[in-house]
């Protein structure tokens, strides 16, 4: 139930009308106790007619009264009500009964259990008066001027003469329902679901933005374009690769992640590979087999860091022939044998790279920077939420970037944003487990939870900060009762995503859970980092009490 009284108590809502500012004076002392009073309570019909009740009274062991306030002089002369001298539109009394049958039918639409009874009443503050007007359905329902200093008793007289004692509401529910119709409070809150919508419509201007850049920067020949995440670069390189394609060029894209390239491929950019993945396909075609027979799924890592040197060697041929473009995401993740295959496949011919230092994982790769004649940054963040953003770039690497300069040149730092104070954010929320055998249960909660706010699978994704062989979590088929799949699964881009943070690189959902963070200790913060800036929307970290506790930032946040 709202609380008794006067709504607004310390002041009307806006309003021109002196006659409305001091009845409400008047009420705030003289409104009988246990009595609701509104001030300005406006409703709309569905056929879209407009209506405001000056007051609105509810008394609970009769009904509802509705006051309708006119100000200035009135007076009745030859049947005319004058206001100021002036003829009044409308009778004193006729707004007031077209606003309480519609405010009736109001409180039926929101399925009040049953409507009070009603009654009119007409207040002029600004006219004093002995005799009351003698009109016939005025009898016994004005207030006026004189009534103000002692409104408790005329209110409670008034009662008594408009509403039958024996015909009492049969319940209390339309006061509540009252008081939700004047709205006295409102805080605007989007569901998961809705701003993950919303945030799609928002991406579309600012992705248009983004391709003008590559209109500013088409006539370089050999370029690496560097930015932080969410700046746009995988959505550069794909269209950088249709414009070459568009022009009768026969580019490849390349990149780190093997579920990027799949994602890649399902959104039409058909030669879109790992470089492993292309060179191991090379060798195959050449007849090169680097592991006695075993196939790829069996390689050795020693065997795949081998296998681009490979095909930049003997299956060369075979790729130029194929290839006259290349375009690199994830640039800064490729190995220096990576990079042989690179240089050969380009050599005297177009090379784009896309990377970020911030979010290399490996200490010993680095872009090459004399693979490439000129360099862009790009500054702007689109993808992932500002505040989370500004919360991942505690964790974002600023450590130097590239290959280590010359002697005596002092190296290059990653152009981190300047850090500010952490403070908790709507985009990010960390959930607190009782312990870790507790993960999947609250992991399986969360995504029920925004399931019901309105999210679709695909818009999903929990990410471990453990590798392959250490999360336990995401190397399940359900979590809970959710069905999961692995990033690079034919079917993902259909279902949650349960992967490690490293695999799900380059990718993006609207929500992302964390996970397993005492798994991810080697380079805990790029772990976090690449994790927490996969999310469009919102990032909630699922932590230990001794989790949160290795972690100062993550207790601050949450």
């Amino acid at each position: 139930m709202p609380p008794t009284g006067l709504h607004p108590r310390g002041a009307p809502r806006p309003t021109t009308s002196h006659a409305e500012q001091s009845l409400h004076r008047a009420l705030a002392t003289g409104l009988p106790s246990g009595w609701t009073a509104w001030h300005s309570l406006r409703v709309r019909s569905e056929s879209g007619w407009e209506g405001e009740g000056d007051f609105v009274v509810a008394i609970p062991d009769r009904g509802l009264l509705v006051i309708e306030v006119k100000g200035g002089a009135i007076e009745v002369r030859d049947g005319q009500w004058l206001q100021n001298q002036r003829a009044m539109d409308r009778a004193p009394r006729e707004q007031g009964h077209a606003f309480a049958r519609l405010l009736v039918r109001k409180l039926e639409e929101r399925r009040a259990k049953s409507t009070p009874a009603f009654a009119i009443a007409t207040a002029f503050p600004d006219t004093p008066f002995s005799n009351p007007p003698r009109q016939g359905d005025l009898d016994d329902a004005v207030l006026g001027q004189q009534d103000l200093p002692y409104l408790r008793e005329a209110l409670e007289a008034m009662r008594e003469r408009l509403f039958p004692s024996g015909q009492r509401p049969r319940d209390s529910r339309w006061v509540e329902l009252l008081h939700e119709l004047w709205g006295e409070s409102w805080t605007p809150r989007l569901v998961l679901g809705d701003r993950a919508r919303l945030r799609e419509h928002e991406l579309v201007p600012l992705d248009q933005q983004q391709l003008e850049v590559l209109d500013k920067l088409r006539q370089n020949q050999r370029l690496l374009v560097t930015g932080g995440p969410g700046t746009g670069k995988t959505l550069l390189a794909c269209e950088m690769w249709r414009r070459l394609r568009a022009r009768g060029a026969r580019p490849v894209l390349m990149c780190w992640t093997k579920a990027l390239a799949s994602a890649l491929r399902a959104s039409g950019v058909d030669q879109a590979f790992t470089v492993r993945e292309l060179a191991a396909s090379l060798i195959a075609e050449v007849g090169i087999d680097p592991q006695d027979g075993a196939p790829p799924t069996e390689w050795s890592a020693e065997t795949w860091e081998l296998v681009p040197l490979y095909a930049a060697a003997d299956a060369l041929e075979l790729a130029r022939s194929r290839f006259d473009a290349v375009v690199i995401d994830e640039a800064q993740d490729l190995s220096p044998n990576d990079w042989e295959l690179v240089r050969a496949l380009s050599e005297g011919r177009l090379l784009w790279g896309f990377a970020d230092d911030g979010q290399g994982f490996w200490r010993d790769r680095h872009v090459p920077k004399d693979c490439f004649g000129a360099e862009f940054e790009l500054r702007e963040r689109y993808r992932c939420p500002e505040p989370l953003a500004a919360f991942a770039d505690h964790y974002r690497s600023r450590e130097p970037t590239s290959v280590p300069p010359p002697t005596g040149v002092p190296p290059r730092f990653s152009s981190a944003p300047p850090l500010g104070p952490i403070t908790a954010i709507d985009e990010l929320g960390v959930v607190r487990l009782p312990s870790a055998t507790a993960l999947e249960d609250y992991a399986a909660r969360e995504l029920q939870k925004a399931l019901a706010e309105g999210l679709q699978p695909h818009d999903l994704a929990v990410l471990s900060l453990g590798g392959q062989l250490k999360t336990e979590l995401c190397a399940r088929d359900r979590i809970g009762q959710v069905a999961v799949r692995r990033a690079d699964a034919a079917d993902a881009g259909a279902h949650v995503v349960a992967d490690t943070f490293l695999r799900f690189k380059g990718l993006e959902r609207p929500l992302v859970l964390v996970v397993e963070l005492d798994r991810g200790k080697h380079r805990y913060d790029v772990r976090m980092h690449v994790a927490l800036t996969r999310a469009t929307v919102r990032c909630v970290v699922l932590a230990t009490r001794e989790e949160i506790e290795a972690d100062a930032r993550l207790g601050a946040a949450g």
